[in-house]
């Protein structure tokens, strides 16, 4: 899990550069949305991903996000809720309408590599020690509770700030801050009895 969320906090773009393009893109630039389409889109499939049932879905889904945003770019102000912010909640958004739509209950928490199919040429040792962690990690995840899970992925798998989260969601830096400390604790101290055996 460290090694995707440092994956995941070294491929956030510059926030000069996002603020940059946004503008742009609120102007109905078309090749600035298409800049910040190629940047966020592996954070919000990602995000996506982790909350429907198929890749296909999610892609779908994925795209039906970045439709939505284009359709309202042209009402979007760059002050004061940041690009990444504004994505995140038609994102959520989505996600929710899916299942309305479908009147399924919203799966939270899971990660993208429960979704990845194992390579069939690994090791077979290492792709069973893989799935099991992943098991754990999901099952993990949803012993969180509905806010600890909805800072979390607004974190880890969208790779909002803590004053992005805490905007998206109307609670305090603190209260975000806390929310996150708390959910990485249980994660801990529920994963690393099983992962230090490994």
């Amino acid at each position: 899990m460290a090694y995707a969320i440092t994956q995941a906090l070294e491929a956030r773009p510059a926030p000069d550069e996002v603020r940059r393009l946004a503008r742009q893109a609120s102007l109905l630039d078309t090749a600035a949305f298409g800049d910040l389409y190629r940047l966020f889109f592996p954070q919000v499939h990602q995000y996506v991903l982790a909350r429907v049932s198929g890749r296909e879905e999610a892609e779908d889904l994925t795209n039906t996000v970045f439709e939505k945003a284009l359709a309202a770019m042209g009402r979007y102000e760059p002050s004061p809720a940041q690009f990444s912010t504004w994505l995140y909640t038609i994102a959520r958004n989505a996600v929710i309408d899916h299942y309305r739509r479908r009147r399924l209950p919203v799966q939270e928490g899971a990660e993208d590599d429960l979704h990845r199919s194992p390579d069939p040429a690994g090791d077979p040792e290492a792709l069973l020690l893989a799935d099991e962690r992943r098991r754990r990690l999901h099952e993990a995840i949803l012993e969180l509770t509905d806010e600890q899970r909805q800072v979390v992925g607004c974190r880890f798998y969208f790779n909002l700030s803590i004053h992005e989260v805490a905007q998206a969601t109307g609670k305090t830096e603190g209260a975000v801050k806390a929310l996150q400390f708390r959910a990485l604790q249980r994660l801990h101290r529920r994963l690393a009895p099983d992962w230090s055996l490994s």
